[in-house]
């Protein structure tokens, strides 16, 4: 059975919780891809500077008739 890792969060009160939010108000929406696509490449072993190239030969388009 898994145990919950109590060391990664603390307790805390709603204004203090709202003092240590990740962005502040100021930040724009590039900055915050710009952290995902980060945390994104972090998780996977991605490098950012060189992501791999999209396989293409996985699914298949075709046009719609009606």
């Amino acid at each position: 059975m898994y145990k919950m890792d109590k060391t990664v969060g603390k307790a805390m009160t709603h204004k203090e919780a709202e003092k240590e939010k990740l962005f502040s108000p100021e930040t724009t929406a590039k900055e915050r891809l710009d952290e995902a696509w980060y945390l994104t490449c972090q998780a996977y072993g991605i490098d950012p500077e060189n992501p791999p190239k999209m396989d293409k030969t996985v699914g298949s388009s075709r046009k719609l008739t009606h």
